[in-house]
């Protein structure tokens, strides 16, 4: 661990014998966004006693205002002294102190600076995300200079030379919108801080940062909203999410037409408020207070992810009561696809919008059914249709048990589709490989053609899997061992199982994982330059496929009893922790090349239930469950995606909506700086 510029501070309470030690550290001179490297720390206390003080993180430049002291410990002295205290860092030693017991020690006062004449910040033309900083200071005395820090990693120093004043014009650069805060602090010479000259908030317009949305407007009496359709309504995802259809479309300041307020289009995600029918046509009120056809949006289905609780101090909610079961003389079904659009009557037409959607997986009663055209029609409550193309019957008795039968892939590539047969409304939801081992779980015949379902709606054409005569299979993974770190989730939608780590070349596949499935890490070895990771008895899976959540020691800038979150940009996973026990794991997405997520330790400065978010390129309302630790970056909800594994977002960290809000709610008891937030590379 590199430390320049540490010292080591011994404060003496009243008493005159109890000591407080705080590393403190000069602001780094380079502009250095990455983490600094962190390391065990231990305290000599000069007395014959040597304290563990646990992980030292010296700051960035992006975190030395929150991070330019750190309190380490405190000490009883039980002689008179004078000690010598000091702290080393990885077994090097990084700073020492002389303490002296006959009084407390007198802080050097600070050096009082002459007020700063001007600190003015300007926009700039034809430019929303620059700002135009003007500083001037009189001449500074031994050595000290200025600070600059204008948020978004924008990090400047300077000094007048030959006792001239101080003075600077700065052009400032917003990469990402949101809410800012440009501070001047006084350094000496050795870049400690001395004093914060000024500070100024900054609000770059239609950015990733806290804004409030109009408030939904009142409604006129000739058009009062019916309240939002029957649904099933969790914790975590509060609202109907929409979009528009391809092209884009308008809305307006009032049910069935009127003043256009807006053009709404790629990028642009909504949520439903209201929803009431003008003229025999169906319209949604959105967040924003203005009105949408609802012919000209379609609903989306967020993400199911759920990440794994490793403590029972805070239990998620418990799961809905089973469905009672059906008569003898009712049809069941389950939704095959991965949205299915719900309308108040049968068929698809501009005067029949989607009023809600059913997720790949629903178990629907079906009422009755129609056919309209070719398509058969499914009512599944009172002026609620959906599509029978989508939906597989079952019986109303249990199916049978699992089968034991196994096959080979042997096409090149292998179409994975949602029910069994090829038509356009059933396109190929994945894929799977020649020598892939697939389980076959039922059978069936479409067209003359037999299909082996080898999932959860998981369909293959049987004429490209060669079956096994042995029946054998891989065996089971342990879910009871994948509830201890390190454990992680398969990131793409298939990832082939191996008896022995390495390629497939004398290796054949002996099973299949599919997106999300959450593994155990038993062991760990590289093969021909390439990691795996050990799930199972003679069970072996490429790392770089699986987010990996891992065990992180508690800097000590994070107290003891802290709720705190540890981001690992290399894994994509989010480890919350209660003090040095881990309580919660979650498979995140944080940012891309181009935006990445900022590195170090910050508190959470702001707090929301639900927000707006605009960039360039998107425009998203009802953000729930955010908590930004730095200027515009968050954690927050994304229900707009699914790619949770991957770098996919402008800078914050992109959770699904169970583990944002389980994050949210649980580090609420934390107050309204909770939870800390440690984003490192590992």
């Amino acid at each position: 661990m590199s430390t320049p510029g540490t010292r080591l501070h011994a404060t003496v309470d009243s008493s005159g014998r109890t000591v407080t030690f705080a590393a403190l550290f000069a602001a780094p001179l380079e502009d250095d966004l990455g983490e600094a490297a962190c390391g065990e720390a231990r305290l000599a206390t000069g007395d014959g006693q040597e304290l563990a003080v646990g992980c030292l993180c010296p700051p960035s430049a992006v975190t030395w205002r929150e991070q330019r002291r750190i309190e380490l410990c405190t000490h009883t002295y039980r002689g008179t002294g004078p000690f010598t205290a000091e702290l080393s860092v990885d077994d090097q030693v990084v700073a020492s102190a002389a303490v002296t017991l006959t009084s407390p020690e007198a802080r050097p006062r600070a050096v009082e600076p002459s007020p700063v004449p001007l600190f003015a910040l300007a926009p700039v033309r034809d430019a929303p995300h620059q700002r135009r900083l003007k500083v001037q200071a009189p001449a500074l005395s031994n050595g000290q200079r200025l600070r600059l820090d204008a948020g978004g990693g924008q990090v400047r120093e300077f000094a007048g030379e030959d006792g001239q004043a101080a003075s600077a014009e700065v052009l400032l650069t917003y990469p990402k919108p949101g809410a800012y805060l440009v501070t001047l602090d006084l350094l000496d010479a050795e870049g400690f801080w001395i004093e914060t000259l000024a500070q100024s908030p900054l609000e770059i317009a239609s950015g990733e940062g806290p804004q409030e949305a109009a408030a939904p407007r009142a409604l006129p009496p000739w058009a009062e909203a019916e309240p939002l359709a029957t649904r099933r309504v969790v914790d975590w995802l509060p609202y109907r999410n929409i979009r528009p259809v391809a092209g884009g479309t308008r809305t307006y300041s009032q049910p069935g037409g009127g003043t256009v307020r807006r053009w709404v289009g790629s990028g642009t995600w909504m949520s439903v408020r209201r929803e009431t029918t003008v003229g025999g046509a169906l319209w949604y009120q959105t967040a924003g207070g203005d009105w949408i056809k609802a012919s000209t949006v379609s609903f989306f289905v967020p993400s199911e992810l759920q990440g794994v609780l490793l403590d029972d101090a805070a239990p998620p909610p418990p799961p809905p009561p089973p469905p009672p079961p059906p008569s003898s003389d009712e049809r069941r079904g389950v939704v095959t696809s991965t949205a299915l659009n719900v309308r108040t009557r049968p068929g698809v037409s501009p005067g029949n919008p989607p009023v809600d959607v059913l997720h790949a997986g629903a178990q629907v009663t079906i009422l009755e059914e129609q056919r309209v055209g070719s398509e058969a029609w499914y009512r599944i409550a009172e002026a609620r249709w959906i599509c029978g193309t989508y939906v597989r019957l079952v019986s109303s008795t249990p199916p049978p048990a699992g089968t034991d039968r196994t096959g080979v892939v042997t096409a090149s590539v292998l179409n994975v589709r949602g029910r069994p047969g090829t038509a356009g409304t059933n396109p190929s939801i994945g894929s799977l490989r020649a020598g892939n081992v697939v389980t076959i779980y039922e059978e069936q015949s479409v067209a003359g053609e037999l299909w082996y379902r080898v999932g959860a709606n998981r369909w293959v054409a049987a004429r490209w899997v060669r079956l096994n005569e042995t029946g054998t299979r891989a065996p089971a993974l342990d879910p009871a061992a994948a509830r201890s770190l390190p454990f992680g989730w398969v990131v793409p939608e298939t990832l082939a199982i191996r008896g022995l780590p390495g390629g497939p070349a004398g290796n054949p596949d002996v099973g299949q994982l599919h997106h999300y499935d959450v593994v155990p890490i038993l062991e760990e070895r590289v093969t021909g330059g390439a990691r795996w990771y050990c799930v199972g008895d003679r069970q072996w899976v490429e790392a770089a496929q699986v987010g990996v959540a891992r065990l992180r020691a508690r800097p000590a800038s994070i107290s003891a009893g802290a709720l705190w979150v540890a981001v690992n940009l290399s894994q994509q996973t989010v480890v919350a922790y209660e003090g040095d026990r881990p309580v919660y794991a979650a498979l995140a997405a944080t940012g891309l090349p181009g935006t990445p997520t900022v590195q170090g330790i910050f508190r959470t400065w702001l707090r929301l239930d639900t927000g707006k978010m605009r960039g360039p390129g998107y425009d998203i309302e009802d953000v729930t469950w955010t908590s930004y630790f730095y200027s515009g970056y968050s954690l927050h909800t994304a229900y707009w995606h699914d790619k949770f594994g991957r770098p996919r977002s402008h800078g914050c960290v992109n959770l699904s909506p169970y583990d944002a809000w389980w994050i949210y709610q649980w580090s609420a008891k934390g107050g309204a700086n909770s939870p800390t937030v440690y984003v490192y590379w590992a």
